[in-house]
């Protein structure tokens, strides 16, 4: 079992520090507060993904007054989904499998928890995630990252009442968790804004605007993506179902930037120690695993999945981040962020090759090119989405695209492909394989 932070702070900052241990002082003030109007800890399950050894679990805890208080934020303003009041340090149950885990969300109230010898298969299933009482955890001696037995689970309650050998739990939320199985061998890691999403902003503002004015079933998808997504994901299932390898042409050598050269284109019913299998585990396993590593913040993955839902994107897994101060700087480097990520999945799925998808606005390219060359055997392939010269203005306020020859320095044996939209990048791909 490990329990690895969603932010690094490895060089701390004492100014930081401070602002951020007040900050974790007033949300503990703020939940305390909300707890006497009728609030409770409660969960929001972001995903999973892992492989048959090991699988990493994403939530965070929040006041809440109902399990589906969140639904309704779908036609609503953006801004909403920012009223959250989170829960720092706060005790949970984490089920994966025959596994129980009992772990601690961090300072942000976020749960970050990787668990070993879930006995899962390949496919999709459900995990779980509850509150747990501090206070009862601590009268019986258990703490972080303990097991718990099915003695142990007995002793569980979803009631107030005290007693001396029950510890309290909050209602079971369910986590989506895709487990991928040794003979597949490619997935797709793919970027949201200016990807999958039109946004035209720098990120700054993209996630000002994302958070504080779209209404989220509003928000406009690059044509042909969600196809363009499908065919990869279907594409690389393929290859792993027929234990193929990806063609070694140099085709980056080849394929000229459009800016260079031309416009182109848990506590149930179940017995807990059973490995519960979603009921859609064979039919949306039928694609390879897919994640969507993006810079902006965990807030908004429930309105992003109900969006991608809608418009047919293949399901993935969820990479965000925190879009507050740390120890080592008043924002976080959604770079730091994205280099971090990739290098995780890299020692999380040792043989998987990845193809990596993403925009030339900002500095995907360079990212990509960096990973290909530390980790070529984990790249199959690079997908850029070209944007127009106004799309290039609008995302950092020059018409030239930031990291032009970045991706030159790919290693050979890796394909690189560009185009406009999904359109243009599936009609390449097909090409190519």
């Amino acid at each position: 079992m490990f329990a690895e932070p969603l932010i690094d702070d490895e060089t701390p900052s004492f100014l930081l520090a401070l602002t951020s241990s007040v900050g974790e002082a007033s949300s503990r003030i703020l939940a305390r507060a909300l707890e006497e109007w009728g609030f409770i800890p409660g969960i929001v399950g972001f995903g999973g993904h892992g492989s048959t050894r090991r699988a990493r679990i994403l939530g965070r805890v929040i006041m809440e007054r109902t399990a589906d208080q969140r639904s309704w934020l779908v036609e609503r303003r953006g801004w909403r989904q920012f009223f959250d009041a989170q829960v720092p340090r706060q005790p949970v149950l984490v089920t994966v499998g025959r596994q129980r885990r009992i772990t601690f969300a961090d300072r942000g109230g976020y749960i970050d928890l990787t668990v070993e010898g879930h006995g899962l298969t390949p496919g999709w299933h459900d995990a779980w995630i509850q509150v747990l009482h501090e206070g009862d955890l601590h009268t019986l001696g258990i703490g972080e990252g303990e097991s718990l037995t099915t003695q142990d689970a007995l002793r569980l309650s979803g009631q107030t009442g005290h007693g001396s050998q029950r510890i309290r739990a909050g209602k079971p939320v369910r986590v989506s968790l895709r487990i991928a199985g040794d003979n597949e061998k490619f997935g797709v890691v793919s970027d949201i804004d200016d990807t999958v999403m039109v946004t035209m902003l720098p990120r700054l503002l993209t996630a000002a605007r994302h958070s504080f004015v779209d209404r989220v079933s509003s928000r406009e998808a690059v044509p042909g993506m969600a196809g363009f997504l499908t065919c990869l994901a279907d594409m690389a299932h393929r290859q792993a179902s027929a234990e193929s390898t990806v063609p070694q042409a140099s085709t980056h050598t080849q394929a000229t930037h459009p800016q260079t050269k031309g416009k182109q284109t848990p506590v149930t019913s179940a017995d807990p120690q059973t490995p519960q299998t979603s009921a859609d585990s064979q039919h949306e396993a039928l694609h390879a695993p897919l994640i969507y590593l993006s810079t902006g913040a965990w807030n908004v993955v429930p309105a992003l999945r109900d969006f991608l839902g809608r418009l047919n994107y293949p399901r993935g897994g969820f990479l965000m981040t925190d879009f507050g101060p740390s120890n080592t700087g008043w924002f976080r480097s959604g770079f730091e962020h994205k280099r971090r990520e990739l290098r995780r999945l890299a020692r999380m799925f040792p043989s998987m090759k990845w193809y990596l998808v993403g925009d030339d606005g900002q500095r995907d390219p360079e990212i990509y090119a960096e990973f290909a060359r530390e980790h070529p055997e984990n790249v199959a392939g690079i997908a850029i989405r070209s944007l127009s010269e106004i799309e290039q203005f609008m995302s950092h306020g020059t018409f030239e695209c930031l990291y032009p020859d970045a991706l030159r320095t790919v290693p050979s044996s890796i394909p690189v492909w560009f185009g406009s939209d999904g359109d243009a990048l599936g009609e390449h791909f097909r090409s190519v394989f």
